[in-house]
């Protein structure tokens, strides 16, 4: 009866070490195949950032008014002949050009949207594909723009290929059991009582992929993959840099001062002309639409999932598939914000101007204040009201001829969007 209770004993003890374990990923593991009905994917948000500002250089009329007043004695000095004089007043200090304004890039954040499709009414059904225990364990999300577009994927604004650590055993595992054994062989009493215990301190440690991604000027391709007890079921944000082809435009900035000068009032100085570059739009919609895909490993627990230690459960691995047809962006969202001077009366029309060397070119500002403060200009009473408009070597034009002061008030001319 001694080598009966020590065999038993001996059996439990083993039973304890080895299969009583919480390192372990699960009990039993099946793949079972596709199911592209698990898990759904959605672009949640995006949204466009604001353009650039344009760069502000130092000119006179950005000084303080001690450092005007020393300008212009300086400028006096060296330039007495007035033309001179004037052209100084109206420069740029530290700076003979003005930088190239690229208006056909902005950024753009995006946040997906990943969940599972939890159907309650089959919690019990042996058929039934869901339990609380569930979880998303890899995913790959897939967003494609149309070529035609003519937009492309620049560069990540925000993007992180992370690695990271977990502890599987930060909690200490315990099993006691008590074992009593009684009985009267041969007409002798025996008795034998053994106690068996296991205290499991885990110290094992899994290198897992928290996120990464993929980009070139079609696709964006973002991967991430999940540990034990961690879904990956939330949101996902991306921050990229896109841009649509361009073309070269002028834009003008003009320059005003408040200052008087020999008892005079000097108020519109000279335009300056900036070269910027415009997206190519005309053949866009006024929708802009991805297409959105997602691929994912869905982990299952058939059984065992009543607790929430994994080491117990009866996993049932699916993949899937999800595509749809997703907008990313309104068209009106993407064009510049260029303001022109003209009348929407009939077809539209706005002040072009033609320098020197013939060509001309529609008279477009970046600022909206700027093209209100010039047309308030060019309708002064103090103005000639019927002679040609010229500004420096340049002639302002309405309708391919020289406009004059009295017909820009006659045909009620305004401030407009360009595009």
């Amino acid at each position: 009866m001694r080598k009966l209770a020590f065999l038993i004993t001996g059996s439990l003890l083993l039973f304890i070490l080895t299969g009583c374990t919480t390192v372990r990923r699960f009990k039993t593991a099946d793949y079972k195949g596709l199911d592209n009905s698990l898990v759904e994917v959605s672009l949640f948000n995006s949204r466009l950032s604001g353009e650039p500002a344009m760069k502000q250089e130092k000119n006179l009329w950005t000084l303080s008014a001690n450092a005007q007043t020393r300008m212009v004695q300086i400028l006096d000095e060296r330039y007495p002949g007035n033309e001179e004089f004037m052209n100084a007043l109206a420069g740029n200090f530290n700076s003979n050009e003005v930088p190239l304004q690229d208006l056909t890039q902005k950024d753009l954040r995006m946040v997906f949207s990943i969940e599972k499709n939890r159907d309650y009414s089959k919690l019990n059904d042996a058929a039934g594909r869901f339990s609380p225990a569930d979880r998303i364990e890899y995913l790959k999300i897939n967003l494609e723009i149309p070529e035609y577009y003519h937009l492309r994927f620049l560069e990540w604004n925000r993007y992180e290929t992370e690695y990271g650590e977990i502890d599987l055993a930060d909690v200490s595992f315990t099993r006691n059991m008590e074992l009593s054994v009684d009985g009267s062989p041969a007409g002798a009493d025996v008795g034998y009582d053994a106690s068996v215990g296991r205290n499991e301190k885990q110290a094992v440690r899994q290198r897992y992929l928290k996120m990464n991604g993929n980009l070139n000027e079609h696709t964006l391709e973002i991967e991430s993959e999940g540990t034990r007890e961690t879904d990956l079921t939330g949101n996902v944000i991306a921050d990229i840099s896109l841009a649509f082809a361009g073309f070269p435009e002028i834009v003008v900035v003009p320059v005003f001062s408040d200052t008087i000068l020999n008892g005079k009032r000097v108020d519109f100085v000279a335009l300056r002309f900036v070269d910027v570059v415009v997206p190519v739009m005309e053949e866009a919609p006024d929708t802009l639409y991805a297409n959105l895909s997602l691929d994912y490993t869905y982990r299952h627990a058939a059984g065992g999932w009543k607790t929430y230690a994994e080491w117990d459960d009866r996993v049932e691995y699916y993949q899937g598939h999800v595509s749809k047809m997703v907008p990313l962006f309104l068209k009106k969202d993407f064009v510049p914000a260029l303001f022109c001077i003209g009348s929407e009366q009939g077809e539209k029309s706005c002040l072009k101007f033609r320098k020197s060397q013939g060509k001309e070119y529609l008279l477009q500002f970046r600022d909206q204040h700027d093209a209100s403060r010039f047309l308030e200009w060019l309708q002064s009473p103090s103005r000639r009201q019927t002679d040609p408009v010229f500004i420096g070597e340049n002639t302002l034009l309405y309708k391919g001829s020289p406009v004059t002061p009295g017909e820009i008030v006659e045909n009620q001319l305004r401030v407009l969007t360009v595009y």
